[in-house]
């Protein structure tokens, strides 16, 4: 696998996947017992059209800042405290390592988009 085809899939399945859940979730959902749930669906349910839709953008800016960082920290490029060696990215059967330039596909693709 290539580092370009991991970034795809991440975004894929991590940010456009989550934020379509949450969305459906959000949106057919009249009653939750999770507490946090619980708080968030009176207000989301009140929401105009155009608050729900930057609720849901800002939701994504979250997601992609949070998959960003996490992908820093496996390139070696963003610090962790408690993490003092490099991590070592492989599929089976292939030495390569991919986790060099993760953040950076990553933050591409996203600006490509």
């Amino acid at each position: 696998m290539k580092p370009e085809e991991l970034v795809k899939i991440l975004n894929r399945d991590v940010i456009k996947g989550n934020l379509e859940l949450y969305q459906s979730l959000l949106d057919t959902t009249n009653e939750a017992t999770d507490p946090v749930w619980k708080g968030i669906l009176p207000i989301y349910i009140n929401f105009s059209r155009e608050e729900k839709e930057i609720f849901l953008k800002f939701l994504k800016i979250v997601e992609i800042n949070t998959l960003s960082h996490v992908l820093g920290i496996l390139d070696g490029t963003t610090y962790a405290d408690g993490i003092e060696q490099d991590f070592i990215l492989t599929v089976e059967n292939d030495d390569k390592k991919i986790n060099e330039d993760l953040q950076d596909l990553f933050l591409e693709l996203i600006e490509e988009e």
